[in-house]
C-alpha cells in the first residue's frame, strides 16, 4: 500500500499573515485585508524554534520533522496526527500526515464544507497559490482557509492548510486567540517550508 503523508486562519487575522510576510498567502490574505479595510496591531513575539522529529515508527526512526516552537509540548492525538501544544497561551499546531491523494484545493473545499453549522463561524479567507520549501519540497502546491469560530465567549482564531509535497499531502493547523494571529501565522509558514516526509514501505 502506498502512504500518502500530511504536514502540516477573525479579520484581524487576514490582515496579520498578510503583514507578516507569509510565504503561500501573503497575496490572496493582502487582497481580502485591503477590501476589509482593517489595521492590526499585535505585540512583537520571539519564537525560538528547532527541528523536531515526530511520528516514531517501531524501527526507532521517525517519518516526519520541520522547525517547530522549540518549548511547545508534543502530544500523539491519532495515528499519524500530533499536535505541539503552548498550553499557557492556549495556542497549538496540528499536523496530519496520512490525508491521502486528493487534490489541496479538493481537501480545502471538504474541509470548508465540515465546518459548516459552527458556532460564529467567520470564513475570513481562502486561497491556493503555488511555492517553494527550504528542503527540496517544490514545486508545492498550497491551500489555506483562514476562519474564525466561537468557544463559549472566546473568539478562537484557526487557519488550516494542505501542502502536496514530495512524499504525499499535508494538513497542518494552528489555532488561538486572534490577537495571536500574526505569530501563529510564523508558526504556520515556517512549518510549511521545512517539513520533511521519510519514504515509508510501500
Amino acid at each position: 500500500m502506498k502512504r500518502y503523508g500530511v504536514v502540516a486562519g477573525a479579520v484581524s487575522g487576514v490582515a496579520a499573515l498578510a503583514g507578516a510576510g507569509a510565504l503561500f498567502l501573503g497575496g490572496a490574505l493582502q487582497s481580502n485585508a485591503a477590501q476589509q479595510n482593517v489595521a492590526v496591531t499585535q505585540k512583537a513575539e520571539s519564537i525560538s524554534f528547532v527541528v523536531r522529529h515526530f511520528e516514531k515508527m517501531s524501527n526507532g526512526k521517525y517519518i516526519s520533522h520541520a522547525k517547530l516552537p522549540k518549548t511547545w509540548k508534543e502530544s500523539k492525538i491519532a495515528p499519524h496526527e500530533t499536535r505541539f501544544d503552548d498550553t499557557a497561551n492556549g495556542r497549538m499546531i496540528r499536523f496530519n500526515t496520512w490525508i491521502g491523494p486528493s487534490s489541496t484545493r479538493s481537501q480545502l473545499d471538504r474541509k470548508i464544507r465540515s465546518l459548516k453549522g459552527t458556532p460564529g463561524l467567520k470564513i475570513v479567507a481562502k486561497a491556493t497559490v503555488k511555492g517553494r520549501s527550504t528542503v527540496g519540497n517544490y514545486p508545492m502546491t498550497v491551500s489555506t482557509v483562514v476562519y474564525t469560530y466561537k468557544s463559549g465567549q472566546t473568539t478562537r482564531w484557526v487557519a488550516t492548510r494542505y501542502a502536496e509535497i514530495k512524499g504525499g499531502n499535508v494538513e497542518f493547523t494552528v489555532a488561538g486567540v486572534p490577537s495571536q494571529s500574526k505569530v501563529l501565522s510564523n508558526v504556520l509558514e515556517t512549518a510549511t517550508r521545512t517539513i520533511y516526509l521519510t519514504p515509508t514501505a510501500k
